[in-house]
């Protein structure tokens, strides 16, 4: 059956038990794309990567499109992430990205599509993963954002991410502080996308690109999420990206974070002797040029 013919998914489906272990895919497999990426889900146009994890069974994956049911419980994982779709078609593909069902998932045609992915038992020995993959139809309004990347950004360097899009005129006034700031902000790139709106410390570094020789483009990250712009002192969430430590992410308010960026980029001091010295509501907030 040609693809121009494939049917709508209609609603629910029931469990699909696979033929072949590998990562899954939610993709046009005809737009020439390879999905890629590190961390549970990944996405860029067109393509969605899932990591089916570890385990050595074959999972079961059950699909669902149309409006948004809500996020089922009852699930070891739950992460969604938004996929445009250029082309007006989406299939489940498997790892070799050719096309588990013979269905449409792009129910809405050309646009966005917010998929969310339940997962339980990805790395448990003698389980069979199980997968609940929702596919929504998200606004159409002509201008849509980016998709989350596999990739959030190409540059080297520290990382301000923004995750909260409910308050424009307070990160608006986060912008001004930062661009009327000294040049010890210079080095920070900013990264504006809705795409990652609610995105978690740990959805963030497993998108930060690496070298070959898998040292991340990023070794610090400063996240302005809700609890950030909700404070007039704008107190960042710090997170070391460094490999192989383990610094709990602390906060710092923008104004100190110039001092903060520019120390460790100097190596004059770490990032866990920052973390040490926040006040007791975990705030850091002292400079030090």
């Amino acid at each position: 059956m040609k693809r121009s013919s494939w049917p709508l998914l209609d609603g629910r489906t029931r469990p699909l038990k696979m033929k072949e272990w590998g990562d899954l895919a939610v993709m046009d497999p005809d737009a020439g794309k390879r999905p890629r990426g590190r961390g549970f889900l990944a996405a860029e146009k067109d393509w969605l990567h899932i990591d089916a994890g570890s385990a050595l069974e074959n999972p079961i994956v059950t699909l669902y499109t149309g409006d948004d049911p809500g996020a089922e419980s009852g699930w070891d994982e739950v992460e969604e992430i938004t996929v445009i779709s250029t082309t007006g078609f989406l299939a489940l593909c498997d790892s070799g990205y050719e096309p588990l069902r013979k269905e449409n998932l792009a129910t809405a045609g050309v646009g966005p599509y917010l998929i969310r992915v339940h997962a339980s038992d990805r790395s448990s020995d003698g389980k069979k993963p199980r997968f609940l993959i929702q596919v929504i139809p998200g606004e159409r309004t002509g201008a849509e954002s980016e998709p989350a990347s596999s990739t959030i950004e190409e540059s080297t360097g520290p990382l301000l991410v923004r995750t909260s899009f409910e308050q424009p005129d307070e990160w608006a006034r986060l912008l001004q502080v930062l661009e009327g700031g000294s040049e010890h902000y210079d080095s920070i790139t900013v990264i504006d996308n809705p795409a990652y709106a609610g995105f978690t410390a740990d959805q963030i570094q497993a998108r930060i690109g690496r070298d070959d020789e898998d040292w991340p483009n990023s070794t610090v990250v400063l996240i302005a999420d809700e609890r950030t712009l909700a404070s007039a002192d704008f107190p960042l969430l710090a997170v070391n990206n460094l490999p192989d430590e383990d610094d709990d992410p602390f906060r710092i308010t923008l104004v100190a974070a110039g001092s903060f960026v520019v120390n460790l980029e100097l190596a004059n001091t770490s990032f866990g002797e920052w973390g040490r010295g926040v006040d007791t509501d975990g705030v850091y907030r002292e400079e030090h040029y």
